[in-house]
């Protein structure tokens, strides 16, 4: 055979014919429970072959249409069930021995054996026929039937031994099935198990909520039938059908004595020569007489419903032409075999996986894969299958690669047997016959020839030895014997290092942002103002500002803040306050003098002008927008809660606030920037890594982590490498003899603002990656390359190991750190005094003295005045020059108004 040209056909996509035994080509022994009953198989046949006896002897046909009934009972049954089965072989192993009577003379004991024998089966069939009719939970809760059984089984069993010791039959190969017990089944065992826990039938048959558990507890369907089915009598049941069996057997034993049991053969025979099968491949109906080699079309693989089409060929028109088939099998790949692999293979409570083997090619991540284990469902949560089935699966399961998957019983496991002790041929599959890179399953034989275990190999063409499993298995059970054996390990494996590895220290070059504000807030500021206006200004809103609390822009921040005006005037004087106009201006701290905002407003509704009287306060809400430079407007940040003209020196505002006769008064609020607290490395981190951005305060890092999941080694920047990656990186500098190898993980971030890379420092010595090495630098949109750092993290144990020791050997590294421009480090002021006021104390408003003269008369000569009229007098007086003096200035302007008119 041309290897080569077999290994060219796979990699070129050429699904070559693989290698398989000849003894079971089928995928799968798809049992249908009526149809293919062995049992059931047996009494027809019985039935068939002595389908003329009843005519010599009419007698005994009343026999023949007793087991005519019990095989249409089970013929229409939707399930097989152990107790029928054993009654059914019980009654066909009896009957089996009645030709012997067409060459025996009947006498008077004999034909007493007959009728006793009829009316066992009239008995077996009255039986089966109200079993039949109870549900599968009634069944099972009705301890009482299993002792009907036992009952029916030994008179059968009576009646066979006279009818053998009648007929001087000496019988010894088959005794076994009079001699046996009636069968229980797992679902009889967990009723018996129920009903023992709850006391007694009696307390469950009236209990609906009992009955509903077991049901949940079995998986079976509960409907309003089960209870009347419980608390109806099987005896009662048995006997009905006992009158109706006398009736039809009155009936029909005439007729079935002329040609009943011959035209039911010359039936089944017909039925037999255009019995009708459903094709697995195409699910159309087909008979033998319409099969042929090309009589079924199909597609190879399974229809895409993401691509809305057949990937073998893409086209809905069927692309193979084969015979029809009525079994699933893997002779070749058809779509409606996936399902059915699907059905098994993605879900954890379909197989019970005894020993599995995998290698990955390194190169292109094909996979060799093998395993055996034992078929618990076709389905997942399906009901488990009975028999004991082993399932054996090689390669990859896809119309594109050659695969095997395949279910063998004990019974067809001895047919094997038979098969391979007389042709030696052990192989079950082999997905390809190159040597380098296959997946193949094979017989263990023992000297005597008898199959006593099953091995699996799997190779990858970039290992240097092969995966070999064998796992004994019990040829009578069909299950595992004994321990799984490893014959030899392959894939990658690396050594054991003698010494821990040392790595070199983390470097960084740039400054590292700080998490908290460069100095407290502020707010020791007074108010400035006129002598004439009496106002005292306080910043009620901590912090005093807040920055872009529900605006932001990218070219001005936005501070609001609250602000109480308190008029200073006496309670009793009429010196209100007007204020006409709000205004503010700003500055950072450091520059000689404050600069106007774009635009100032109150936030609460208020309408200039506004008045204050004497000893009450206005809460002033505000909101200025203060422009950034031309600098921090090109970055184009948006920030909230933040003000990004702040982050290198605090913002001092100025709120001015002028009156109704252009006094102005003033106070200074200050707003200190605090940045959010950036990244830091987890307590979980292997490695942290990170460089800052002073300008834009923005931290790019990259945390090392251990794996999220179970197949995992490490996770970098959210990359979760698997053993499978790192043993590439270590096959490719086996073969490359370059040490550090490129993970091809790295990403350049905010169209090239930073970028990143890892690599992986393998150590040819222990064959191994020992360590990564993280890179973080500035990335090609900047054009001065100021920022970066290289870090290293040490491996974790992965994979398989040779239990052997060697010295370690470090990577020869070739990454260095680029070539950096210094960055200058500038000091910014974060305070001064340019602010700093101190308002002098005003005087006292005078408060005339007036004496009290002793109570003599001497007051009776003088008029007295109240110290409070004197105070308002006071205040008139007051507002009076303020009046004046105010017209004298408005008369002072009206002439130049009327020379410029």
């Amino acid at each position: 055979m041309d290897y080569h040209g077999v290994h060219r056909e796979l990699h070129e996509g050429v699904l070559s014919t693989p290698m398989r035994s000849t003894s079971l080509g089928t995928a799968s022994n798809v049992i249908d429970p009526v149809v293919n009953n062995p049992v059931l198989s047996t009494a027809m046949q019985v039935l068939g072959q002595l389908s003329d006896i009843g005519k010599a002897l009419p007698f005994i046909a009343p026999a023949f249409i007793l087991l005519k009934i019990i095989i249409d009972i089970e013929q229409k049954a939707q399930d097989v069930d152990l107790k029928c089965n054993d009654l059914l072989e019980r009654v066909t192993f009896m009957l089996s021995h009645l030709p012997v009577l067409e060459k025996t003379e009947i006498m008077a004991a004999t034909r007493q054996v007959i009728d006793r024998m009829n009316e066992a089966l009239k008995a077996a069939a009255a039986l089966i026929g109200a079993y039949r009719k109870q549900g599968r939970i009634a069944r099972r809760l009705s301890l009482s039937n299993r002792e009907k059984f036992t009952q029916c089984a030994e008179s059968i069993n009576i009646c066979c031994s006279d009818l053998m010791m009648s007929l001087q039959i000496h019988q010894t190969g088959q005794l076994e099935i009079l001699t046996r017990a009636v069968p229980i089944d797992a679902e009889d065992i967990a009723a018996q198990t129920f009903v023992a826990e709850h006391g007694s039938f009696e307390a469950i048959a009236h209990d609906r909520e009992l009955v509903k558990e077991f049901a949940q507890e079995q998986h079976l369907v509960m409907d309003d039938s089960v209870m009347d089915q419980l608390n109806a009598s099987i005896a009662d049941s048995v006997l009905q059908n006992h009158v109706r069996l006398e009736n039809i057997l009155k009936n029909n034993v005439s007729s079935a004595i002329a040609d009943g049991l011959k035209s039911l053969a010359v039936e089944l025979f017909a039925s037999e020569a255009e019995q009708r099968f459903t094709c697995v491949q195409c699910d159309k109906e087909f008979t033998n007489y319409t099969n042929g080699p090309k009589a079924c079309s199909f597609h190879r693989g399974e229809y895409s419903s993401w691509t809305k089409s057949y990937p073998c060929c893409g086209t809905a028109h069927p692309c193979q032409f084969q015979a029809h088939r009525a079994r699933h099998h893997c002779d070749y790949p058809y779509a409606n075999f996936f399902p059915r692999v699907w059905a098994i293979k993605n879900y954890v409570d379909t197989v019970d996986e005894w020993t599995s083997i995998e290698d990955t090619n390194l190169e292109n991540d094909e996979i060799q894969k093998a395993s055996v284990g034992q078929l618990l469902r076709w389905a997942s949560r399906g009901a488990r299958i009975d028999e004991n089935t082993l399932l054996i699966s090689v390669g990859r399961v896809s119309y594109s690669t050659p695969y095997y998957f395949n279910t063998f019983t004990a019974k067809e496991l001895e047919d094997i047997t038979k098969s391979v002790r007389l042709s030696r041929r052990t192989l079950i599959f082999r997905t390809s016959s190159d040597e380098n890179e296959y997946a193949m399953a094979e017989w263990i034989l023992s000297i005597s020839g008898k199959i006593t275990g099953v091995r699996l190999t799997a190779k990858a063409a970039t290992s240097s030895n092969p995966y070999v499993h064998v796992c004994p298995v019990d040829l009578s059970t069909c299950t595992k014997s004994g321990d799984i054996i490893t014959i030899s390990e392959g894939g990658m494996r690396s050594y054991i290092p003698a010494t821990p590895y040392i790595l070199p220290e983390t470097v960084r070059v740039g400054p590292e942002l700080s998490d908290t504000q460069s100095r407290p807030v502020r707010t020791n500021f007074k108010t400035r103002t006129t002598p004439s206006l009496r106002v005292i200004m306080k910043g009620t809103s901590d912090p005093p500002l807040t920055a872009n609390p529900s605006t932001a822009g990218t070219k001005f921040d936005y501070f609001e803040g609250t602000v109480s005006v308190f008029n200073n005037n006496p309670a009793g004087s009429l010196n209100s306050i007007t204020i006409a106009a709000v205004s503010a201006s700003f500055r950072l701290v450091g520059d000689p003098e404050y600069a106007p905002v774009d635009s100032c407003k109150l936030l609460d509704g208020s309408q200039l002008p506004l008045t204050i009287e004497p000893r009450q306060s206005w809460q002033c809400n505000f909101q200025v927008m203060v422009p950034r430079t031309e600098e921090d407007a090109k970055l184009e940040i948006r920030w909230w809660n933040r003000a990004l003209m702040a982050r290198k020196r605090p913002v001092r505002i100025k709120l001015m606030l002028e009156d109704i006769e252009g006094e102005q008064c003033s106070l200074v609020l200050e707003y200190v920037f605090k940045p959010y607290p950036p990244q830091k490395r987890a307590e979980a981190d292997l490695g942290f890594f990170f460089i800052d951005n002073p300008e834009t305060l923005e931290r790019k890092c990259i945390h090392v982590e251990p794996p999220r999941n179970d197949k995992g080694v490490i996770r970098i920047a959210g990359n979760e490498l698997d053993v499978s990656k790192i043993n590439k990186a270590v096959y490719r500098a086996l073969k490359t003899g370059k040490t550090e190898v490129d993970l091809e993980i790295g990403q350049d971030n905010n169209d090239g603002e930073w970028n990143w890379a890892a690599w992986a420092l393998v150590d040819f010595s222990c064959r191994r990656v020992y360590a990564f090495k993280i890179l973080i630098k500035e990335g090609n949109k900047v054009p001065v390359k100021r920022f970066a750092c290289l870090g290293y993290v040490l491996c974790p144990n992965y994979g398989d190991t040779v239990n052997k020791t060697r010295p370690i050997s470090y990577a020869t590294e070739t990454v260095k750190l680029p070539q950096l421009e210094p960055y200058p480090v500038e000091e910014y002021p974060q305070d001064d005094s340019l602010d700093d006021f101190k308002p002098p104390i005003p005087p006292k408003p005078s408060t005339p003295i007036t004496e009290v003269p002793p109570a003599s008369a001497s007051m009776s000569g003088q008029n007295y005045i109240p110290v409070e009229l004197n105070n308002r007098l006071a205040s008139i007086d007051s507002n009076l020059s303020r009046i004046a003096a105010a017209l004298e200035r408005l008369v002072s302007v009206m002439p130049q108004s009327s020379a410029r008119r």
